[in-house]
C-alpha cells in the first residue's frame, strides 16, 4: 500500500527554512556570547595589564633615581679617596709638638733662636734635582712652597746666637745624643758683638720715685751659629 503525502511542497520547504534559520540564530547567538565573554576577558586582562604598566614605570622612576643616587655617591666617595689618599701622602706621621718641646729642652736658657726651619726633603730622591721642589715650613718670613708627597725626611735648620763657643758645641752634642735627631752638623760659626741696652738710676739728690733713668748699651760678645740636622724618623739601609 502505498503513502500519499498530502503536504505541499511550499509548506516543508518553509518549515526546513525556519529550521535552518533557527540554527543559524542559535550560532550567531554561541558567537556573540562568545565575543562578549572573550572581550570582558581580553579587558580585564588589558587593565591588569595597564596597572601592571603603570607599577613597572614606578619602579622604573625609583630604580633611576636610585641609580642616580648611586652614581652621585660614587662620585662623591671617588672624590673622597683621592682627597683621603692625598692626605696620606702629605701626612709626614710626625708629632711637631713633640720635635719642638725637645728643641726647647735642648737649647736651655743660654742659647737664643733666631730661625727655625723644618724642610721636608724625598727619603730617596731620584736624582739631585729631586729636592729643589721640596716644602720648607719655616717660622721666621720665609716662603712656602709646593709639599713632596710619599715618605719624606725633614731637614732641621736652628740659627741663633749662643753666650759663648762652648754653648754651641754642648748643643750640637745635646742633638746628636738626642732620639729624635740625626746626622747633626755645624753649617755655619763666627763670632760677633750685641749691644745690650742698660737703665741706670742718676740724681741720687732727687727724692725716691723722681729719679731720672738714662740708657746706657753693654757690649757683649757672642757667638753666632747655624746647624742643620735631620729628624730621625727614617731609616737609611744599602742596598747592592
Amino acid at each position: 500500500m502505498k503513502e500519499i503525502d498530502f503536504l505541499p511542497e511550499w509548506y516543508l520547504e518553509g518549515k526546513r527554512r525556519k529550521v535552518c534559520i533557527r540554527r543559524q540564530c542559535i550560532a550567531l547567538g554561541l558567537i556573540v556570547i562568545g565575543m562578549v565573554t572573550y572581550n570582558t576577558i581580553a579587558a580585564r586582562r588589558i587593565d591588569t595589564a595597564a596597572a601592571a604598566l603603570e607599577q613597572l614605570e614606578d619602579h622604573r622612576i625609583q630604580a633611576e633615581d636610585v641609580m642616580h643616587r648611586f652614581e652621585t655617591l660614587s662620585r662623591e666617595v671617588s672624590e673622597y679617596r683621592t682627597k683621603a689618599d692625598a692626605l696620606r701622602r702629605m701626612d709626614s706621621r710626625i708629632e711637631s709638638a713633640a720635635v719642638l718641646a725637645e728643641i726647647s729642652h735642648i737649647i736651655g736658657d743660654r742659647i737664643i733662636l733666631n730661625q727655625l726651619e723644618f724642610t721636608a726633603e724625598p727619603v730617596a730622591p731620584a736624582n739631585q734635582n729631586a729636592t729643589r721642589g721640596n716644602a720648607a715650613v719655616r717660622t721666621v718670613g720665609t716662603k712656602q712652597t709646593s709639599i713632596p708627597l710619599g715618605d719624606v725626611k725633614f731637614r732641621i735648620l736652628l740659627a741663633g746666637v749662643a753666650a759663648n763657643p762652648e754653648d754651641v758645641g754642648e748643643l750640637v752634642c745635646r742633638l746628636d745624643e738626642s732620639a729624635y735627631f740625626r746626622d747633626v752638623h755645624s753649617s755655619g760659626f763666627r763670632n760677633d758683638t750685641i749691644d745690650i741696652p742698660e737703665s741706670r738710676a742718676t740724681g741720687s739728690a732727687e727724692p725716691e720715685g723722681q729719679k731720672s733713668a738714662t740708657e746706657t748699651k753693654r757690649t757683649v760678645q757672642v757667638s753666632e751659629f747655624k746647624i742643620t740636622c735631620y729628624l730621625a724618623n727614617y731609616d737609611e739601609t744599602m742596598t747592592e
